[in-house]
């Protein structure tokens, strides 16, 4: 009769000190590699994320800007106009922070004072004024003859400077720096022919220094 014979493998005998895992310094070294490969990964995202955020805010400060300038652009060439030249309409306070005029807009030949009380109108927007007040804001002023104010609104907010240039027909500066404010004397107001509006605005860009633009612009009277 014939045995079969069965081989096995010899079992693994294990050296002193041999180990079937990982040793510490292993460990270790895995976790330092991990760490690094892990802060690498998120200051790229955190850069691209805040240049992301940079980019907005500043897309969103420079059409804020110029939506605010074209809002003045659309009055400030109106100014002046008087149809039936009875109105007596005009830029009545031409300084560097500050400008008011009046429109005969409803074309009735006199210059209507706005009603408060019975809200805002078209009428009520034949005497407007624009300035730049202490706490940083752009405000609309609707204003009778004496200078009194009958009602003002913000405009924009977030406004860091605003300044008014009046040129005459030979595009020459017409605001005298010795007055305070500097302003264009009351009798030359009637030689404005162009009058220049930048405007400044700033906001906040999350963690960056904020985001500031200024928009500059002139404006033909072209009633003046």
């Amino acid at each position: 009769m014939r045995h079969r014979r069965f081989h096995t493998r010899p079992k693994h005998v294990f050296a002193p000190g041999d180990s079937s895992g990982f040793t510490m310094l292993e460990v270790l070294m895995v976790i330092a590699i991990l760490s690094i490969a892990f802060g690498t990964i998120y200051k790229t995202f955190d850069t691209f994320n805040r240049a992301y955020t940079t980019e907005n805010v500043v897309a969103g400060v420079q059409q804020k800007t110029r939506i605010g300038v074209e809002f003045m652009v659309q009055d400030i060439r109106q100014a002046g106009l008087d149809p039936f030249e009875t109105a007596g309409a005009g830029i009545t306070k031409a300084s560097l922070i500050e400008i008011r005029f009046s429109a005969d807009r409803d074309v009735d030949g006199v210059l209507d004072e706005p009603l408060v009380a019975d809200g805002l109108s078209e009428s009520d927007l034949e005497r407007i004024g624009y300035a730049y007040d202490s706490v940083s804001l752009l405000e609309m002023f609707l204003r009778k003859e004496d200078g009194s104010v009958e009602s003002q609104d913000i405009l924009l907010d977030n406004v860091t400077g605003l300044t008014f240039g009046y040129l005459d027909g030979e595009e020459s500066d017409l605001i005298d720096y010795s007055l305070m404010p500097p302003e264009v004397p009351p009798d030359r107001l009637d030689e404005i022919r162009t009058v220049v509006i930048s405007l400044t605005t700033q906001r906040p860009a999350g963690r960056d220094e904020p985001v500031s633009r200024t928009y500059t612009t002139r404006v033909r009277c072209r009633n003046l």
